[in-house]
């Protein structure tokens, strides 16, 4: 391993943590479409809670698709203050297609559009974690109080959920690992998500003018 020396000290096995009873468990570890939210089915809008295995779902490349399992989570289910990395995002209405104010899981994949950017078919879109929005204004972190579950519908491949008619959220086929569904062997993901920091530069060049203007100048 690079700038490893070995020695010849004796070294003492690292002891796994182990969890408490209180411990949360997080399913989507700040991934999940937030309770209340309105997706698109077959049936029309309707709250992303009320999701059962066999629906069927607009989804962004792949028209409608069939919901093969729906896991549920709670946003934080600890006794203590839930850490401000897990609080979801306050995103403020059109900001990235939504018609109301949303609540987005920092975590959680959305698609946006930018012309600094193609993606494997050439279009001008990209998939970024929801905290990157934070730059933007109109959003901001939210702490959650009480019990919010997270929804993540599972689909037989990566699909693009359409939420609160025009956001599109990122639903990955490995979700459904949790429920014993495996995702087809060999297929390659339809989506890609950018790292943290590529997904905040490409959010200033391309939704905030001051910074665009500088750094064209």
């Amino acid at each position: 391993m690079f700038g490893w020396t070995p020695t010849t000290e004796t070294r003492t096995r690292p002891v796994a943590p182990t969890q408490a009873l209180r411990d949360p468990v997080l399913l989507g570890a700040g991934c999940g479409i937030v309770e209340g939210t309105q997706v698109a089915t077959q049936a029309g809008w309707q709250p992303a809670e009320t999701l059962r295995a066999g629906d069927e779902v607009l989804t962004f490349d792949g028209g409608m698709q069939r919901v093969t399992a729906v896991l549920r989570d709670e946003v934080w289910s600890g006794l203590d203050q839930c850490p401000e990395a897990l609080w979801p995002l306050l995103v403020e209405a059109e900001t990235i297609g939504n018609q109301n104010d949303l609540l987005v899981m920092p975590h959680q994949g959305v698609l946006i559009e930018s012309d600094d950017i193609s993606d494997r078919w050439g279009d001008p879109y990209a998939v970024i974690p929801a905290a990157a929005l934070e730059v933007l204004e109109g959003v901001e972190r939210h702490e959650p109080y009480g019990t919010v579950e997270v929804v993540l519908p599972v689909f037989e491949e990566d699909q693009m959920v359409f939420a609160d008619h025009g956001a599109l959220m990122f639903c990955q086929s490995h979700w459904g690992l949790s429920a014993g569904i495996l995702p087809k062997f060999g297929a390659a993901g339809n989506y890609n998500m950018l790292p943290m920091a590529a997904a905040i530069r490409l959010l200033e060049m391309t939704y905030i003018p001051d910074y665009a203007d500088y750094a064209t100048a």
